[in-house]
């Protein structure tokens, strides 16, 4: 096959067109394709950086000096359901699917222009490959869901530090692996885009002098040395949301990747990948499937599940015709952790201004000098956006935000976050912005749901919920007798945990804010591992920076009092709020802690809201 790429940047210099025409022999049909592919210079951070190991053990870490930003993505011209991504590192590599079929193209040579080899997938040399997460892939330590979930878009961004490689490299070697692992972050990048999630890669990690790890056949031992690792060395260089070890070393039966369930942004947050195939693309997918397990997504059930193609990513056994799409229900799954995990760090969105890549007009995500990224011109659906040069249309003044009604930007007084419950406040577009301004809430400490509770950050924490929290709908809190249990300072019984082993007992007064006891419901915590101690229910986590089996901070410990670091005290000593609302003359709502606002004048106006200071600060 014979190709003539042309490079076109008429937009701007960073606004990358690679298009490619494909002159194909009578055994592809058409007989002529024309790849449309835009520049993926966002597949990685600009923080990203690079680590090997010297012989003795020296760890080095560096920032690339130069990397070829030769990834991209795309489609076939004329062709709806096609799709490509593709390397041009040393020729086009990678993986391009038309209606019809699908194909793997490679260079005969380390030259752009010349002859390329392609073809389809078959499965006459195809090895069984499976995932090895059971329903107890589950870990027990992950962190259940903290604040309110607001209804909004999913965040476009997930940053993942360091792809770990197990195979010994020199560093001649080094450029080649790093070509390889970027390509298959390209193709799990272009798996996800449908689900509106981006997947940006901060360093990989070559344990180029010796394994990290005991690195053995047995894919779970390797998966619990890696998250130890991890947790110990990896979270104290750089912050990051999720990790994979990619390893050389064939693990036992079929298995070529395994992954906890639903644990993206706690400790839990790794996977452990086989590198099973020569193709990248493959791997990429095993990659996109795992990843997809620390997002919450579990196997498809053939029965139930709606997939485009013959097998979709998170079939439990990969398809000698590698699967690029989700099916139904891992979109299903994916928006229901969303909403009910409230993952921080996925849904962090940053501002498009803190993205100091180059944009790239087509992506999907708006970057510094764009006005608006509806996606391409045959993706995009924003009757405000231009897709072809990411601009505003002509008579338009905004394309998105809570604050955009019609192309315009919304009047000030324009309601853009309803008030959810009594501890929560709306918020009003100021006039000027698209974006609805910074979520608040009512003061801590002001009574809520009809007196048994009172308000501490936008919630209305009680005994009741946390054990429905923890042990399902007909979960109840347990006798009042139960907290006697916290004045013994045992696992099960508890105010404070300085270390793993050391329980501090509870004063008498503050049995209510230790341990959290309940009656009922499911017969094992959502969370945790299960205490019982008579008809009293508790749950145990082995990291004790992170035991959610105690009662929340703010709860109700009696009249005027709430928990505070464990301890049951009154409102003044735990929020130290005074009375603002004479100074504002009948029409105070008070703030998150040590604010209020006279809103009501100040919104109709449409003026931003004037605060002013209630105390000392915390």
């Amino acid at each position: 096959m014979k190709l003539t790429p042309t490079l076109s940047d008429t937009t701007n210099m960073w606004c990358h067109l690679y298009m490619v025409r494909c002159s194909c022999t009578e055994t592809l049909s058409p007989s002529m394709l024309i790849l449309m592919l835009s520049f993926n210079s966002d597949i990685i951070t600009s923080d990203y950086t690079e680590t090997h190991y010297k012989e003795d053990g020296t760890q080095v870490t560096e920032v690339p000096k130069e990397i070829d930003h030769c990834y991209y993505q795309g489609s076939i011209v004329n062709d709806s359901q096609s799709s490509a991504s593709i390397s041009t590192c040393d020729g086009l590599r990678g993986y391009f699917r038309t209606s019809a079929q699908r194909y793997l193209i490679e260079p005969l040579s380390s030259s752009d222009v010349g002859d390329h080899a392609v073809s389809t997938f078959n499965d006459n040399t195809f090895t069984p490959a499976m995932c090895g997460v059971t329903n107890t892939s589950w870990s027990d330590d992950f962190e259940p869901p903290t604040g309110r979930s607001r209804s909004r878009s999913a965040v476009t961004q997930t940053k993942i530090f360091f792809t770990r490689y197990k195979r010994r490299m020199k560093t001649k070697y080094q450029t080649k692996l790093r070509q390889r692992i970027f390509e298959i972050v390209n193709f799990v990048n272009m798996a996800y885009k449908p689900l509106q999630t981006f997947i940006a890669l901060v360093g990989i990690e070559i344990w180029s002098n010796r394994d990290q790890i005991s690195v053995t056949p047995p894919a779970g031992k390797n998966l619990n040395a890696f998250m130890n690792w991890r947790n110990s060395e990896l979270m104290t260089r750089k912050k990051h949301d999720n990790a994979h070890l990619i390893s050389a070393i064939d693990f036992e039966g079929a298995t070529v990747g395994l992954a906890y369930i639903g644990t993206l942004c706690s400790g839990h947050s790794v996977g452990v990948i086989q590198d099973h195939n020569d193709r990248a693309i493959a791997v990429g997918a095993t990659l996109a499937h795992e990843m997809g397990h620390n997002l919450g997504m579990d196997h498809d059930d053939s029965s139930a599940c709606v997939c485009t193609e013959d097998s979709c990513i998170m079939a439990a056994a990969l398809s000698w015709n590698v699967p690029r799409t989700f099916s139904s229900c891992s979109a299903t799954k994916y928006h229901k952790y969303l909403m009910s995990r409230n993952p921080s760090c996925l849904l962090d969105q940053p501002s498009y201004r803190s993205v100091v890549t180059p944009a790239v007009c087509g992506n999907g995500f708006r970057e510094t000098g764009e006005q608006c990224d509806c996606g391409t011109l045959e993706e995009c659906t924003n009757p405000c956006c231009n897709a072809t040069s990411c601009t505003l249309k002509e008579g338009t003044q905004c394309a998105e935000g809570e604050c955009c009604d019609n192309c315009q930007v919304s009047l000030c007084a324009h309601e853009c976050r309803r008030k959810q419950d009594v501890c929560d406040l709306a918020e009003y577009c100021n006039g000027e912005s698209t974006d609805c301004p910074e979520d608040m809430f009512a003061v801590n400490g002001l009574p809520c749901d009809s007196g048994l509770g009172y308000c501490y950050n936008g919630q209305c924490p009680q005994r009741m919920d946390q054990c429905v929290k923890m042990y399902g709908s007909s979960a109840i809190e347990a006798q009042r007798s139960c907290y006697k249990q916290n004045t013994r300072g045992v696992y099960y019984g508890f105010c404070r945990r300085p270390s793993k082993d050391q329980y501090i007992p509870c004063q008498q007064e503050d049995v209510l804010c230790g341990k959290l006891f309940c009656q009922y419901g499911n017969d094992n915590p959502n969370y945790g591992r299960m205490v019982t101690v008579g008809n009293c229910k508790a749950a145990f986590f082995g990291d004790h920076t992170k035991d959610y089996g105690q009662v929340e901070t703010g709860t109700e410990c009696g009249n005027g009092k709430v928990c505070s670091q464990n301890q049951c005290v009154d409102l003044k000593t735990a929020y130290r709020n005074v009375n603002c609302s004479a100074k504002c003359a009948g029409h105070a709502v008070k703030l998150n802690l040590l604010f209020f606002a006279c809103v009501s004048k100040a919104n109709i106006l449409g003026q931003p809201n004037p605060r002013y200071e209630c105390s000392e600060s915390l």
